[in-house]
């Protein structure tokens, strides 16, 4: 049954009770672009923000603001003068909006859930929230889309997902954020769902490969409303958020489920193109979001088969390249943290397990390693200015050079506050956000702000 405040959401927006994003006013006071959603405005983890102060203090770069956090793993989103974080705190999924520049809070609201993880780790949030125009937009780790006002957190429709495409829980819950594509007129928000046909679970939590989808792999909602505009697809989940791409001047989904990446036409919904790219083991996940380049896209997994190169222009993929020899030395096989193409080359982090991962660049035609480089852990990247901010997975914060020649560090430190006391802890594990000239980086229990523009 779908939810009752998605269908109440429909005549309080009719009534114009909803906030345009115009009168939602602009808190910043510094220029520059926001990253209201996964991997920025653009979709590939690329800041466009310039003039950041280089090196760093021996100390670090100067820590703005910072805040406690629950269980949880995704990044912040940012825009308008706000912050957006999603975590949990005992059996409630909360959402909190703050000034960004400051850390000031201006609201907070909560929902009940009884997510437990199959595999042990923490009952928090794993899907970044989205930010766009009056609206954000969560995606709980039980599968339950809400989409609230920025402007007071009000909610405005939620779906449980779960109960109305009966999805069994995938290894890890939900954790795929949401996409936001405009079609038409409208904004619909894209979101893996993997649905079932009813009553079909498992014997055992974990052995999704017994698991059958039905047509729901991939679900659009109208952003005005939540009702369902469009679903496609029998594939399972992953955790690798659709991005948007264009194909032979058209505007293209690409989605990265389980087993397959699908190319999907955004107003119909209808699946174009389809190509299988997983490991052969039950416990192989797909986290990293496809990476474009013009019209080809890269894929990248770390249990098995590496990466391979996509040329999409012509209808049906076909191969550029793929990994012969898929090991974190040779090849890039990207874990959760999805890689960034710069200058003809992609930089990213390369391996399964944190004692084997380099943070490495390798050639974007060809897949050759340009150089490699180890400590970090299973890092995650942001481009910012010919620059890569770093952030490792056991907490020290890098600023390398984007160069293919080799690794160029310029700094590094751990953030700490004023009396010393380390301000991220292990694991080190959500994507860095850059907005007007701030870092977001999140650890183990604790959101810190940097300030980029001043040492």
């Amino acid at each position: 049954m779908r939810s009752i405040r998605a269908m109440l959401a429909v005549a309080v927006l009719a009534s114009g009770v909803g906030i345009p994003a115009a009168e939602v006013p602009d808190l910043s006071t510094r220029a520059g672009e926001d990253w209201g959603a996964f991997l920025g405005p653009t979709g590939n983890g690329r800041s466009g923000c310039t003039g950041i102060a280089t090196p760093w203090p021996a100390a670090g770069p100067r820590v703005a603001w910072h805040v406690p956090l629950g269980e949880g793993y995704c990044a912040p989103a940012v825009a308008r003068g706000r912050l957006v974080m999603f975590d949990r705190v005992d059996d409630r999924m909360r959402t909190r909006c703050f000034e960004a520049e400051t850390g000031t809070p201006l609201w907070e609201v909560a929902y009940a859930s009884d997510y437990r993880d199959t595999f042990g780790y923490d009952g928090g949030p794993r899907a970044a929230p989205v930010i766009h125009g009056d609206r954000v937009l969560t995606f709980g780790p039980e599968g339950r889309l809400e989409c609230r006002s920025l402007a007071d957190g009000a909610s405005l429709w939620s779906v449980d997902t779960t109960a109305d495409y009966h999805v069994v829980q995938n290894f890890f819950g939900v954790g795929a954020a949401p996409l936001v594509v405009r079609v038409g007129s409208d904004d619909l928000v894209v979101v893996q769902v993997g649905g079932s046909p009813p009553g079909l679970a498992p014997a055992a939590p974990d052995r999704l490969d017994l698991v059958k989808g039905l047509d729901s792999g991939l679900v659009a909602f109208d952003l005005a409303t939540g009702r369902e505009r469009w679903r496609c697809s029998s594939q399972l989940a992953s955790y690798a958020a659709p991005v948007l791409a264009e194909i032979g001047g058209r505007p293209r989904i690409l989605a990265w489920m389980r087993n397959d990446l699908l190319v999907v036409d955004p107003a119909s919904g209808a699946v174009l193109a389809e190509f299988r790219w997983r490991a052969d083991e039950l416990f192989s996940a797909i986290a990293a979001s496809p990476v474009v380049g013009g019209e080809e896209a890269l894929l990248s997994e770390c249990y098995g088969p590496g990466s391979v190169l996509l040329d999409l222009a012509g209808g049906d993929p076909r191969v550029v390249r793929r990994d012969r020899n898929p090991r974190p030395r040779s090849a890039l096989m990207a874990h959760w943290a999805t890689p960034i193409v710069h200058g003809g080359h992609v930089y990213g982090s390369s391996g399964r397990n944190a004692g084997d991962a380099l943070a490495v660049c390798v050639e974007w035609k060809t897949g050759a390693v340009q150089w490699s480089e180890p400590g970090l852990g299973r890092a995650s990247m942001v481009l910012v200015a010919g620059h890569l901010v770093i952030l490792g997975e056991f907490c020290e914060l890098v600023l390398a050079k984007a160069v293919p020649e080799r690794f160029q560090e310029v700094s590094r430190a751990r953030l700490v506050a004023d009396d010393s006391t380390p301000l991220l802890s292990p694991p080190c594990w959500a994507a860095p956000v850059v907005a007007r000239g701030l870092l977001f980086v999140r650890g183990a229990g604790r959101l810190v702000c940097v300030d980029l523009m001043t040492q």
